[in-house]
């Protein structure tokens, strides 16, 4: 009996021993059939983790740039606008403030990522800028504004934060017009359209036929400027597509009445569109499609490749091809603008701005409003 029983019990512990690689495979298995439930949650928190950390680079990086800008000792502008006011609130549209903003000297100053500002488009028109600039995302049938889709919120939109305040202050400035004329938002330049330029950050025909949308108002009241088949008709708003947005959806609109304009590529206005057989060339990107033509300052031609001491081209098209970028947007009626130029140093940045002035560009991108209000007076003005 008891021989009998050790050799139950060796079988037993031989079968165990047997058993015990198969649950080291087993293991594994079970382990991830238990966590696959969690998989998701693992995904959306580790997502959770990036757009936060994202978040908050983009919040530092923007507590960054506004560290180095200028502060204006008494500035005219801070002490009407305090902290007290945003863009919605209601006492931004007292009287005062309003005739502060239409007081304001226009420069040709384009207010780059305006939307970051404290109070977005009031403190670029207050301080004479004659261009602003939205960052659009298509979300549902509604345009949100932002740099990214990590910082949009429902209730900052194109309509709330733009269109439907310059409508306002135009319905102002235009009440007692009966001639049939316009006034912009400038008293001492009534005749200075105000750009308004529309980065599309998200599918571009989907955002543009949102956009072609939402402008209607504005249409309605003859408020923007447009191509009506032979000539710009300039009027005190002028929109201007860029970033994801279609040069074919700029051709598609109606040709007699086509009231958004292109952000041309300045760094290859040269194309194969161009007719150089006609007298004046014609080109490819003008008047008609586009207003804007930008580039990034390090993709920058700001001389011509020819000087005094070199014969000049001796065609129209090796004229064109060899200008500079500023010479070619002017030869084809566009406004040249130069994005990204040097912020720092100040001695680099302010060379920068020297450089361009000089050499007569359409209009400086600036991100710092305070130095447009400490030296407005030293940018000249510019007919747009």
């Amino acid at each position: 009996m008891v021989r009998t029983d050790l050799e139950s019990n060796l079988q037993a512990g031989q079968k165990k021993r047997q058993s015990l690689p198969m649950r080291v495979w087993i293991a594994p298995a079970t382990l991830l059939k238990r966590r696959r439930g969690y998989l998701v949650s693992d995904v959306f928190k580790t997502l959770a983790c990036v757009m936060t950390a994202l978040c908050i680079f983009q919040f530092v990086w923007m507590r960054h740039l506004q560290a180095g800008w200028v502060r204006v000792p008494n500035d005219p502008f801070d002490i009407r606008f305090d902290d007290n006011v945003k863009w919605n609130s209601p006492e931004i549209w007292k009287s005062e403030r309003q005739a502060f903003i239409h007081s304001a000297m226009p420069v040709p100053i384009h207010s780059h990522n305006d939307y970051w500002r404290r109070i977005p488009l009031f403190e670029a028109l207050g301080s004479g800028c004659i261009s602003v600039e939205a960052d659009v995302h298509l979300h549902g049938s509604d345009l949100l504004v932002g740099h990214s889709s990590l910082s949009l919120n429902r209730d900052l939109t194109l309509r709330s934060m733009y269109l439907e305040p310059l409508q306002r202050m135009l319905d102002m400035q235009n009440a007692h017009v009966t001639d049939g004329t316009w006034r912009g938002i400038f008293d001492k330049s009534p005749q200075q359209t105000v750009v308004l330029l529309i980065d599309h950050k998200t599918a571009g025909p989907e955002t543009f036929a949102e956009l072609d949308v939402q402008l209607q108002p504005l249409r309605d009241r003859d408020y923007l400027t447009y191509w009506n088949g032979t000539k710009r008709v300039m009027r005190p708003l002028t929109i201007v597509a860029t970033g994801n947005a279609p040069f074919e959806s700029v051709m598609a609109m109606n040709a007699s009445h086509r009231d958004i304009f292109w952000d041309a590529p300045l760094h290859s206005l040269f194309s194969r569109y161009d007719n150089f057989d006609m007298e004046p060339p014609v080109y490819g990107y003008n008047r008609s499609n586009s207003y804007f033509a930008s580039t990034q300052f390090k993709n920058g031609r700001l001389w011509a490749w020819h000087d005094n001491s070199n014969p000049q081209p001796d065609t129209p098209s090796r004229r064109d091809r060899e200008a500079s970028q500023i010479e070619q947007a002017k030869a084809r009626g566009l406004v040249a603008r130069y994005w990204d130029t040097p912020s720092n140093p100040p001695n680099l940045r302010d060379i920068a701005w020297r450089v361009l002035v000089e050499r007569k560009v359409g209009i400086l991108n600036m991100d710092d409003l305070g130095a447009v209000r400490a030296r407005a007076s030293g940018w000249g003005q510019i007919e747009l």
